[in-house]
């Protein structure tokens, strides 16, 4: 693998990595996105990428059964990831 195409994939997954732990910082109110953040990174990658790939698939699904509603579906799909995640 290119240093490039190494180095955007690390950032790739960085992005990931935090847009997930947002979005369980939100549901998990206890939580702070800095704690959930610092709990995923001390996981196993392995580990990691099975989290965070499961919360984004299960964020797309979500959308694809919002979008079968029109745009008030994904409307209320997207308020609802908003304050999820504020």
């Amino acid at each position: 693998m290119s240093a490039i195409t190494a180095r955007l994939a690390t950032r790739l997954g960085a992005l990931c990595r935090n847009a997930a732990a947002a979005l369980v910082a939100g549901v998990w109110r206890k939580a702070s996105v800095a704690e959930v953040r610092d709990r995923l990174a001390a996981l196993p990658v392995r580990d990691q990428v099975a989290i965070v790939g499961g919360i984004l698939t299960a964020l797309m699904l979500l959308s694809l059964l919002a979008a079968q509603f029109g745009i008030v579906g994904m409307l209320v799909f997207w308020l609802t990831v908003v304050v999820i995640v504020n």
